[in-house]
């Protein structure tokens, strides 16, 4: 198996547990699978079958094991708005071509993942503010406190991911 694959293979996994086992609100290695992937595999399809399959399967742990409501739940309304901001990341992701223009498209993602997400937040049953705008605005205002978790953990397990690959090709080497 080539480097990138175990790396990606890897990055998986991480995702995988790191959105079902307990962690700080947002940590997760999701929006580094979705970037780093993306600049990994040769189609974008590829990267958002890998995030999304993540997320559905976490999804049906997380809504029916670890906070179970009495009935099946597949997805919570607001679950499209958070994979199409994973689908930003993978977007971006497919641009990055340095460590220069990676950073920025990283942050833009980040941007994207939050504005998307919590738009879903606003308009699921979970919203606690009204649905005007001074709603949208409260909810993203009540929202900031999320944004660096999610920030910091994609750009760190981005960079585990790019240092990995480089480890493991140089003892390939």
């Amino acid at each position: 198996m080539i480097t990138k694959n175990k790396v990606l293979l890897g990055l998986i996994v991480l995702a995988f547990v790191s959105r079902i086992a307990p962690h700080y609100p947002n940590f997760t290695a999701m929006g580094a699978l979705a970037f780093f992937g993306a600049t990994r595999t040769k189609n974008l399809w590829t990267t958002l079958a890998m995030v999304f399959g993540v997320m559905m399967l976490s999804d049906l742990i997380i809504n029916n094991i670890v906070y179970p409501t009495g009935s099946f739940v597949l997805m919570y309304s607001g679950s499209l708005f958070t994979y199409a901001g994973f689908a930003a990341y993978a977007l971006l992701g497919r641009y990055a071509s340095n460590a220069k223009n990676s950073a920025a498209f990283l942050l833009i993602g980040s941007l994207a993942f939050f504005m998307l997400s919590n738009l879903g937040v606003y308009f699921s049953a979970f919203n606690m503010f009204p649905q005007t705008v001074g709603g949208l605005i409260a909810t993203y205002t009540a929202a900031i406190p999320f944004y660096a978790p999610e920030l910091i953990s994609t750009a760190l397990f981005s960079v585990l991911a790019y240092a990995a690959e480089t480890k493991f090709s140089a003892v390939k080497a």
